[in-house]
């Protein structure tokens, strides 16, 4: 949690220097899936990833004497499911969090109508109500309270990924998130994620 509170507090204090200039925003929405690894994984998590879809902005902000190089913060709700064909428990998986990425973003000139970029930062993860984990199963439940931890609570990755923008309007983009932090603190359960999108710049 310490980790995190310092990535948090580095973006907040970058995003106020005056060496930033306001550039645009980036709209986007796209495929996302979840895969899980680590020693407490049970064999229906490992081999069971999650599909879904994400949507949400980037904001751009240029360092003013880097050219090509930027911060691009950002704000996304996720949503992933899977399910299990065979008639066992348990049936479904489900995820549910909003997901906040911070990275370092390089832009070039690959043609006169496009651009490409390369980025790469830290993500916060903050998990909503959703399906619950407990040792080798998992249980829906809409009860806060709930002694058992919410399979999406707050985790940290490291993502890496390239865009391509054409004409200054549209951006396709792919990235690949590392889990770095637990994804329940007990047990040792990573979350890595892949996503492929487009976003709408003004």
């Amino acid at each position: 949690m310490n980790k995190i509170k310092i990535i948090l507090l580095a973006a907040v204090l970058l995003g106020g220097t005056p060496a930033f200039a306001q550039q645009n925003w980036n709209v986007g929405v796209g495929y996302a899936m979840n895969s899980f690894k680590g020693t407490d994984c049970s064999l229906f998590l490992t081999k069971h990833p999650v599909h879904g879809f994400y949507a949400g902005v980037r904001h751009e902000f240029y360092f003013s004497a880097l050219a090509g190089l930027t911060f691009e913060p950002g704000f996304f709700f996720y949503y992933q499911s899977g399910r299990n064909d065979a008639d066992l428990k348990p049936k479904y998986i489900k995820m549910h969090y909003l997901s906040i990425p911070m990275d370092i973003k390089y832009t070039f000139n690959i043609t006169e109508a496009a651009m490409a970029s390369f980025f790469t930062g830290p993500v916060v993860n903050v998990g909503l109500i959703g399906n619950l984990y407990e040792k080798n199963q998992f249980e829906t439940s809409r009860d806060v309270t709930d002694p058992m931890h919410p399979l999406t609570r707050v985790n940290l990755q490291w993502c890496f990924g390239a865009a391509v923008t054409i004409a200054e309007a549209v951006q396709i983009r792919i990235s690949y998130g590392l889990g770095i932090s637990r994804l329940i603190p007990e047990q040792e359960i990573h979350n890595n994620t892949l996503t492929i999108g487009a976003g709408l710049l003004f």
